[in-house]
């Protein structure tokens, strides 16, 4: 925990023959020592069956599984899940997205299948059973970007999202609507799973699907929407990761965040570290979050006089540990009065730091005195404070 981020989900893939897409030997081992540092959940997602499975006889370029091949691809997933002893296990990653094969931008010609929001739980109901029986949890529906997940509306090809779509399947998705109103599809679904791209945005948890459910935000990257065009090692691509992690936190109600690659296998930058093996100020961003805001903790209220351009968010541990993230995207420091409420008061924090010069630096603790205290906050900086 000292020196690590305190990462406790791993995410791997699976390939259309069932194995893992880089070989089980690979795998495996980043499984063990996944472990070894302190994971404690992991969960699978698959990309796309055999192409003989699929109506465009391809394993990229989207496609649908033929619906009689539903057994089949069912019992290959929860025999993958089972077998490599995972958490969780995901029917399809971005179901809603078609590689090099849709209306949308080409960014790679990689393993896909869509599926409608129907056919989701259609094929959730054929192997949520399998799952179950493995003692595997399911996630699902994983659309490629937040809005697919709770409306038919889409933020692709830089329309905006009250605009009409230019993909031709629009109008199919709102995954998380259609499986919640199916009373034994949504049974079946333990986790709901997203991905934050195209807007970077979350978006609310709708008031008519009851919030029994945790959500997970299981896949980001800046790819093309970088705020600097491309994955820097700036603190300016590090504040846009945390501002992402926010607003997956406090306006989707998300309960974990996962980047998509440690370290990229391509020439793309986009890991938490670079490919020449340069550290990102976004690898320390995630772990003001990760290293402090620990499984099973809570959202709790705190209050104040947020100046523009601050972002803050408050947690709580069943030990009584007190974690607010303070996010200063400002050219600026900032003095920020806080209060707490709910019976909530440490008797003081000691601040994390990730800045321009810092990275997941402890600074001198702050006194928290009848509930309140005074956040300092650098110019654009992300600031931990820690305390019971």
């Amino acid at each position: 925990m000292q020196d690590g981020l305190g990462l406790t989900i791993l995410r791997v893939g699976m390939g259309p023959d069932g194995s893992f897409f880089n070989g089980n030997s690979a795998e495996i081992a980043t499984i063990a020592a996944a472990k070894a540092y302190g994971a404690t959940k992991i969960i699978g997602a698959a990309w796309s069956p055999p192409l003989s499975y699929k109506d465009n006889g391809d394993v990229n370029r989207g496609g649908h599984v033929y619906p009689e091949y539903y057994e089949a691809w069912a019992t290959t997933l929860a025999n993958f899940a089972k077998s490599n002893n995972l958490y969780a296990m995901s029917p399809q990653s971005e179901p809603d997205f078609a590689s090099c094969g849709s209306a949308e931008p080409c960014i790679g010609d990689y393993p896909s299948t869509v599926y409608t929001a129907e056919e989701m739980v259609a094929f959730i109901k054929v192997l949520g059973p399998k799952l179950q029986a493995a003692g595997v949890k399911l996630i699902a529906p994983e659309p490629s970007q937040w809005l697919r997940l709770w409306t038919n509306r889409s933020a692709c090809c830089s329309v905006p999202s009250n605009l009409p779509s230019p993909d031709p399947l629009d109008g199919k998705y709102d995954y998380g609507h259609v499986l919640s109103k199916d009373a034994t599809a949504w049974g079946f679904v333990d986790i709901i799973g997203t991905h934050q791209y195209y807007s970077m945005a979350a978006e609310p948890w709708p008031t008519d699907v009851p919030q029994t459910k945790p959500l997970w935000m299981t896949e980001m990257a800046g790819m093309k929407w970088w705020p600097e065009g491309e994955p820097s090692s700036t603190i300016e691509n590090g504040l846009a990761v945390a501002g992402w992690i926010h607003d997956a936190l406090v306006n989707g109600d998300a309960s974990a965040w996962l980047w998509w690659w440690y370290q990229a296998q391509m020439a793309s930058n986009e890991g938490l570290f670079l490919n020449d093996g340069r550290d990102t100020k976004r690898h320390y961003v995630l772990g003001q979050f990760s290293k402090f805001i620990r499984p099973n903790y809570i959202r709790v209220s705190i209050t104040g006089d947020i100046p523009s351009g601050v972002l803050l968010s408050a947690y709580k541990g069943d030990d009584g540990t007190v974690v607010i993230v303070a996010i200063n995207k400002g050219s600026a420091a900032e003095s920020v009065p806080l209060s707490f409420s709910g019976g909530i008061a440490p008797s003081s924090l000691v601040p994390w730091v990730t800045s321009a010069s810092s990275n997941l630096a402890s600074t001198t603790a702050v006194t928290v005195s009848n509930g309140s205290f005074t956040a300092v906050l650098s110019a654009k900086s992300v600031t931990t404070f820690v305390g019971k």
